[in-house]
């Protein structure tokens, strides 16, 4: 079985779009710590600082409920920063090759640009990697927020029926 969650086959080209600093704040968004607008907002002001000085930008925005929530220190944070970090840096060199016998793609709405359009442009594909069809399977959510609290009983009931699906 080989089950992959919202991610296309070619993001090398996107990785490099992304900074340190796009990292953290992307990682910051996901993590409930600032919304889209603000890591979208955050950015330029925030490019020249030194990265401590980053990282203290937007920990003084994050809720400290959330922060609480997610047991998250400053050191942590700076931690969870240093390991996006080294998979946006692995992703810059990725191609995929090769294929295995069969893929089950679970897709959420994307980051940007429809559904429709994430779906057919960027993770169909897939289908090169994979000796039969893949499967293609809607999942609820957002690219970011598929694994939270609101949607992990659902994909889990999905990504279940995948496996039975598959004899496992």
């Amino acid at each position: 079985f080989t089950g992959l969650i919202n991610i296309p086959p070619h993001i090398a080209e996107r990785m490099h779009e992304i900074d340190w600093t796009g990292g953290m704040l992307n990682l910051a968004y996901f993590l409930g710590l600032v919304s889209k607008q603000d890591a979208s907002d955050l950015a330029p002001a925030l490019k020249p600082l030194t990265r401590k000085e980053q990282l203290d930008a937007v920990w003084k925005l994050s809720p400290p409920e959330r922060l609480l929530e997610l047991q998250l220190t400053p050191e942590g944070l700076d931690h969870w920063v240093d390991i996006a970090s080294s998979l946006i840096e692995c992703g810059k060199t990725y191609e995929p090759s090769s294929s295995v016998s069969s893929l089950d793609v679970f897709y959420a709405n994307p980051l940007r640009g429809s559904k429709e359009d994430w779906l057919n442009n960027q993770l169909k594909p897939w289908a090169g990697f994979s000796r039969d069809d893949p499967s293609y399977t809607d999942v609820p959510g957002q690219h970011y927020t598929l694994m939270d609290f609101d949607h992990v009983p659902g994909f889990q009931k999905i990504f279940r029926k995948r496996l039975e699906a598959r004899g496992l």
